[in-house]
């Protein structure tokens, strides 16, 4: 008869062997899942060895390495070499982040897009409401956008620094759908793909959604390391790239024109997917010189995201793509299996506004209020102005050692909503925790001064500011 020696043994984690089913490394991370959900787990536990477990299973060693690799994938934990594996600061629950209007509530959390200017629209839909042709934009025609909105799609994309046409350039129910239309066309589960090791909160549910394996890469000051990138794309067989090198959401970094090129030259040299959000693309019309894009550094290997909801207005759910011509066709069918059709009424509000200099009038005034609402900040945490800080949100350090969701709960408790650095983490904690700080949900400034003013206090109070 065969004795578990592991009975009394102190594991940091004891599934249960007899609710295994096969295959045997699904049903484990399913429990490892559930017991990280129900709190039985905590982020930064260590996962026992693999053999160990293994043994305490009486499992094969592959099963249980077959296991953890799964978990890594689904964004459960993470691996340190020659350490182990750990259960991933995010693991417990979605880190999606959505708007959610409360009561007495300072909302500094939501990154907005200064709502206020909405009503400038109204002459446009009006407008379009009117039109003679009204009804060709409520059939399932040109699925991917009217030839006349593509061209004017295109012809903005090439005015924020990016060369398009009408046939390489779709339009599609905006940024958030364009992520999962290119995460479901151009990879697959277990595919890996590069990101900033602070990314997208929503982008890394997408992965874990997708069974696409994020893996962290390094930056400095001045963005993504291409030296680090290189090593991962040689150990790790990574497939693609996704990068926002204008204003990182959540770190605010800013790619340097330097760094940009010696990141294409990875992509290219690679054969990487480059996937590049430009969610604050409207900013690039007002630089000058203008700012490269990545994707015009590689065209050949990018799906470049041109949202309007920034831009423009966020209740039109608009946005355009450039992609490469080897994922036409991959990405039509996705777009044709995912949407059916974008909405053609929605997209001839957005590219008549476009025309008609309504766009122009909401993008300058949106340029002038965030240019004010940094001045605000500056002015609280006693920071410098820049001329040209056209950041929608600023962060903040705070201490590492304490919990980040502890911390946006006493926050909370206290009338104000942030969101601290662990929602964008991938992989290893950090030692460099922050709070990300949204200036564009509070569109009176004396009102977001007194926000800043309180979390101010409170950060001081509870001893969280570094």
């Amino acid at each position: 008869m065969s004795v578990n020696l592991f009975t009394n043994y102190p594991l940091s984690w004891r599934p249960d062997r007899s609710q295994l089913k096969r295959p045997y490394y699904r049903s484990l991370v399913a429990q490892l899942q559930n017991a990280i959900n129900n709190g039985e787990i905590l982020p930064d536990t260590k996962l026992p060895p693999q053999r160990e477990l293994a043994d305490f299973l009486d499992l094969g060693f592959a099963t249980v390495t077959r296991a953890y690799q799964l978990s890594q994938q689904l964004g459960l934990t993470y691996g340190i070499v020659g350490r182990g594996t750990y259960v991933a600061k995010n693991a417990n629950g979605s880190q999606t982040i959505s708007s959610q209007r409360m009561t007495n509530v300072q909302e500094l959390g939501f990154n907005s897009s200064f709502e206020v200017n909405n009503h400038l629209l109204k002459a446009t839909i009006e407008e379009v409401a009117t039109s003679v042709n009204f009804t060709k934009f409520l059939n399932y025609d040109e699925p991917t956008g009217l030839a006349k909105q593509r061209m004017v799609a295109s012809s903005y994309i090439d005015k924020v620094g990016m060369r398009a046409n009408a046939q390489n350039t779709m339009i599609v129910s905006g940024s958030q759908n364009a992520l999962m239309i290119a995460m479901l066309g151009l990879f697959k589960n277990g595919d890996k793909i590069a990101v900033d090791r602070f990314t997208y909160a929503n982008f890394i549910e997408l992965a874990k959604m997708t069974g696409i394996e994020l893996i962290p890469i390094n930056g400095d000051e001045q963005g993504m390391l291409a030296t680090d990138l290189e090593f991962n794309c040689i150990h790790k067989l990574i497939k693609g790239i996704y990068l926002m090198p204008d204003i990182n959401n959540p770190t605010a970094t800013v790619l340097t024109e330097h760094r940009k090129h010696q990141l294409a030259t990875i992509i290219d040299r690679y054969q990487l997917i480059l996937i590049e959000d430009g969610y604050l693309n409207f900013l690039n019309l007002y630089q000058n010189p203008k700012r490269n894009r990545i994707s015009d550094l590689v065209p050949d290997h990018s799906f470049y995201i041109c949202s309007m909801s920034k831009s423009l207005v966020s209740g039109l759910r608009i946005g355009f793509i450039r992609m490469a011509t080897q994922f036409r066709d991959a990405i039509e069918n996705t777009m044709f299996n995912t949407n059916v059709k974008t909405s053609a009424l929605d997209a001839e509000i957005v590219t008549r506004a476009l025309q008609n200099g309504t766009a122009n009038k909401i993008m300058h005034s949106k340029l002038q209020m965030v240019i004010k609402a940094n001045r605000i900040f500056n002015r609280v945490f006693g920071l410098p102005n820049h001329k040209h800080d056209y950041r929608f949100f600023r962060t903040v350090r705070v201490d590492s050692s304490i919990n980040g969701t502890q911390m946006e709960r006493i926050l909370m408790q206290n009338g104000i909503r942030v969101f601290h650095s662990d929602r964008f983490l991938v992989g290893r904690p950090a030692d460099d925790s922050f709070l990300r700080i949204s200036l564009t949900s509070i569109d009176d400034f004396t009102a977001l001064k007194l926000a800043l003013q309180h979390l101010k206090a409170v950060l001081i109070q509870e001893h969280f500011w570094l």
